[in-house]
């Protein structure tokens, strides 16, 4: 059911509204917020493609689940920005997800925060649905504040491979304000801003329905064989590894995104925008998992050009029976 939540004047006539969609009545709620950003087009496409499904299931289109629990979704937040195509509503400058708790009687950013945490604050669950920084690319993957046995169960649940933890900042996010509810929350993030990739949609739509049936949020009534779940690896924050440019040019990038590197494997290199020559050769400092890339070719000095995610093994995976 989509419903109004917050209608908010402005200076053309036409109200800045905020809709949410709930599914269900009762039971463990899971909460799926998008569009914080508006540059992070896969979230909210993403947050759609799950609307449509569970409209579906909850109006007997779809045979195959039922619903059991209660789901809500705020597919677009920061409808301005998404307006104007960028990051931020340019008018106020403001960062969505820098604006939490939100202050219903503040400006419209504040308005918008103070609704958002209002409606999810008694969630069980919490995904908050983005993409990469400007200029690069994310694997799909989920990020987390915590790294404990509830988000280790979510983060199989979902059936990601890659799970990040990321440093505490100052808690004027959602994802800090729903740890501080003791809601299970985790960031999943995927692609780039201003494009929607439809492969990794796909990947991290099917995580979230596996989800919904793990924790009995639906039901699945067909009686099909699982597949061998996947494993999660967990990495902590100086697990990651990132990989920076001496020189400044045109980064010309020989990998994807989403894959296993080697020590020594080649990213890609520099060129100078002038001649063309090579200036920089970029390799990889560790083996790893390259979580994110840069899309964007114009590099200067110093700056990151990759993330690579890497662990060392234990001693029991070296034992030829440990497998």
């Amino acid at each position: 059911m989509k419903e109004k939540v917050l209608s908010i004047p402005t200076p053309f006539g036409a109200s800045l509204d905020l809709y949410k969609n709930t599914w269900g009545k009762s039971g463990d709620t899971l909460s799926i917020v998008s569009g914080l950003q508006g540059d992070h087009l896969n979230g909210i496409y993403l947050n759609s493609c799950l609307s449509q499904f569970l409209d579906s299931v909850v109006e007997g289109v779809n045979p195959n689940y039922t619903l059991k629990g209660r789901v809500i979704s705020f597919p677009v937040v920061n409808l301005n920005a998404i307006r104007s195509g960028s990051k931020l509503w340019p008018y106020d400058g403001m960062d969505m997800d820098l604006a939490f708790p939100g202050n219903p009687q503040g400006e419209t950013s504040e308005a918008l925060a103070s609704a958002i945490l209002t409606h999810t604050a008694d969630s069980y669950w919490g995904f908050i649905l983005q993409s990469a920084p400007p200029h690069y690319e994310d694997a799909p993957h989920i990020q987390t504040l915590k790294l404990d046995g509830r988000i280790k169960n979510l983060s199989r649940d979902l059936q990601i491979e890659t799970v990040r933890k990321r440093k505490e900042s100052a808690k004027v996010n959602l994802l800090q304000q729903w740890h501080s509810h003791d809601t299970v929350a985790v960031t999943l993030s995927s692609g780039s801003p201003r494009t929607i990739n439809l492969p990794q949609c796909e990947i991290l739509f099917q995580g979230i329905i596996h989800f919904m049936v793990a924790e009995k949020i639906l039901k699945d009534r067909r009686k099909i064989k699982s597949e061998a779940p996947i494993k999660s690896r967990f990495y902590e924050e100086n697990d990651e590894v990132p990989v920076f440019a001496s020189t400044a040019g045109m980064f010309m990038k020989e990998v994807k995104a989403g894959i296993n590197v080697q020590a020594g494997q080649k990213i890609g290199e520099i060129r100078d925008i002038y001649s063309g020559k090579r200036r920089e050769e970029l390799l990889a400092p560790a083996e790893g998992f390259l979580v994110t890339l840069r899309q964007y070719p114009i590099v200067y000095e110093k700056e990151p050009i990759a993330t690579i995610l890497t662990t060392k093994k234990s001693w029991k995976e070296y034992l030829p029976w440990s497998g």
